[in-house]
């Protein structure tokens, strides 16, 4: 660790890098640019294993660790091949850049494997994704990023990634369900429909349709009535739902009760307000009709008071009997329950 920090003042400025290079290689090396504190110099094709030879065994540069390598589509100019080397050492990375000959009927590009072995499994991806050759790489095939009967190179600009339309993907396809008869089950997905074929997956959707129950049409009482949502909700609400379902229930027992206290409340004021003479002789004209029909409404309301109250009463006792069987399994008359 002493060693790779006493050399790192005499890490290389990219200039000197450039003047080493162009020393050793003389017009190999084509160009260089520096990018986003990257140092990339162009390497003709001829001087390409002989930049990467001279980038590691150079005292100066020694860069000692092949990092990592890729193909670049120039389009019709064919396709580049670069490489990134770093010297643990000094610290230094630089990018070493060629354009492959060939064009892009038959990409080549001269092998590193000699020279670091590490380029031997990114020349290989290299070759699967965009079709260029490493003469001098032991053999880049079989491909080993797809099948071994895939048609093309994925990562050209001019593959089509709806190939697969035209022509079926090379592989194994989902089954499709089917009936007795044959003929494709298309299902629309809904809540609580299990992603898997594992038992987590469907626990996970029982309780995705427990949380979320699906609407069913309003049901209807003796006497006609609809019964709203809400309470509908709370009749089907599970086991886990019973403060809910009772919260729901109290309520609407509280809002029928308010409605009764009005309609008696509005019933005592009218009877205690005096009527005028006009009113009197309107009511005495009506009285013999307007009584008999005052005294049905009067009735067909107590009948109704009434038929609520006992379903009141009996839905209350359900839940009792249903609380109370729930909390002692033996029954409040069993005697080995009470001990």
């Amino acid at each position: 660790m002493t060693d790779v920090l006493a050399r790192r003042d005499r890490a290389l400025t990219p200039e000197e890098t450039e003047e080493l290079l162009r020393d050793r290689l003389g017009d190999g090396v084509q160009r260089s640019v520096l990018e986003f504190g990257v140092f990339t110099v162009w390497i003709a094709q001829e001087a390409w294993v002989a930049a990467a030879r001279a980038c590691r065994d150079e005292p100066l540069l020694a860069y000692d660790l092949f990092d990592n390598a890729f193909g670049v589509d120039a389009r019709e100019e064919g396709f580049d091949y670069v490489a990134i080397l770093y010297s643990t050492s000094t610290g230094n990375r630089i990018v070493l850049r060629t354009r492959c000959e060939g064009g892009r009927e038959a990409p080549v590009c001269p092998s590193m494997v000699e020279v670091y072995r590490g380029a031997d499994w990114m020349e290989r991806e290299t070759w699967d994704m965009f079709g260029i050759d490493f003469p001098g790489h032991p053999s880049v095939s079989p491909r080993i990023l797809t099948v071994e009967n895939f048609e093309g190179w994925p990562l050209r600009k001019d593959f089509h990634l709806a190939s697969r339309a035209a022509k079926p993907w090379p592989g194994v396809a989902e089954p499709k369900e089917m009936d007795d008869e044959g003929n494709i089950i298309e299902r629309e997905k809904r809540i609580g429909d299990a992603p898997g074929p594992y038992e987590l997956d469907k626990v996970m959707g029982e309780q995705a349709k427990l949380a979320n129950p699906l609407p069913e049409p309003p049901a209807v009482t003796e006497e006609g009535e609809e019964v709203t949502a809400t309470a509908q909700s709370a009749d089907l609400a599970s086991d886990s739902g019973k403060v809910l379902a009772g919260e729901q229930e109290r309520g609407l027992e509280e809002e029928q009760k308010l409605r009764h206290d009005a309609d008696v409340e509005l019933a005592g004021d009218e009877a205690e307000r005096e009527p005028t003479t006009g009113e009197q002789a309107s009511d005495e004209a009506n009285q013999g009709g307007s009584a008999i029909a005052a005294a049905e409404a009067a009735k067909k309301a107590d009948d109704r008071r009434r038929t609520q109250a006992e379903a009141r009463a009996k839905k209350a006792a359900e839940r009792a009997a249903a609380d109370e069987s729930g909390d002692d399994p033996a029954g409040p008359d069993d005697p080995e329950g009470d001990a």
